[in-house]
């Protein structure tokens, strides 16, 4: 979403410099126009980001505890893989901080699953699954933005 707004207010900036016959007014509609549209497009991917987060967290809750449990283990087998590939990226010394951190919220999430796993009381289990689920997806769009950002 940063980048999204990010790219926006640059593409405002470029519209002054390709524009400069056109009055200001006509500048900054255009500029207007570009930035509502950049918003709107952020908004929908939002939206439809929440949704598949809303249909997979309704998805768990039926979901037999064996077979979450071993989801939960593939998912974080696959993303700690992932954040494997980027190390090996190396590349500027942010981007090996975002990598730090991404292993220690991937271990946060192992430790995480290990105590889902120990409890016996199915409806504790439901209630903790809930926040091990947000650990999971944000886990996820981290890995995600990583990868985004180090061009794989």
């Amino acid at each position: 979403m940063k980048k999204a707004i990010i790219t926006c207010l640059a593409l405002s900036l470029c519209a002054h410099s390709l524009h400069a016959e056109d009055s200001l007014n006509d500048q900054l509609r255009r500029a207007a126009e570009k930035l509502k549209n950049e918003f709107s497009k952020v908004k929908e991917q939002g939206e439809i980001k929440g949704r598949e987060w809303y249909k997979k967290a309704k998805d768990h809750v039926t979901t037999s505890r064996t077979e979450y449990l071993q989801q939960a283990g593939t998912a974080l087998t696959r993303w700690k893989a992932d954040i494997d590939v980027l190390k090996d990226q190396g590349g500027r010394d942010y981007f090996k901080t975002r990598i730090a951190a991404l292993e220690q919220h991937h271990a946060f999430a192992v430790k995480e699953l290990e105590t889902l796993t120990a409890i016996t009381d199915e409806a504790q289990f439901r209630a903790r699954q809930k926040s091990f689920d947000r650990t999971l997806w944000t886990l996820e769009a981290a890995v995600e933005q990583a990868q985004e950002e180090a061009g794989l």
